[in-house]
């Protein structure tokens, strides 16, 4: 049930697309101890966007999961802007992460709920 969307001005090409979608699914899984076969990721290349008055390189990420442990978030950051700075080359100081905690009655699947 996690969820990871990366939105990026940068322009990926399809394989640089499939390997931070790969790289960054094992990670969530990891990270949150949970099976990849929950995990979803998304990513938008080639977003307008702007950061600090500048249109460098940037990302800015979405991480959603039901129980969402808030202790968890700072090695949650560290390991995302370590995956987005080692495949993308945009700093740290360039990246904003949003964490969402999502309760298990609002996230469905397979017609239900969590």
């Amino acid at each position: 049930m996690p969820y990871l969307k990366i939105q990026t001005n940068l322009p990926l090409g399809k394989k640089a697309e499939r390997t931070i979608l790969k790289h960054a699914s094992i990670l969530v899984a990891e990270q949150l101890e949970k099976p990849e076969s929950f995990v979803m990721v998304a990513v938008q290349p080639d977003t307008p966007m702007l950061f600090a008055g500048s249109d460098d390189p940037v990302a800015f990420l979405e991480l959603k999961a039901v129980g969402l442990p808030a202790r968890r978030t700072k090695d949650l950051s560290e390991a995302l802007c370590q995956l987005i700075e080692g495949h993308l080359g945009i700093p740290r100081d360039r990246v904003y992460v949003k964490f969402i905690d999502v309760k298990g009655s609002m996230w469905g699947w397979k017609g239900d709920t969590f």
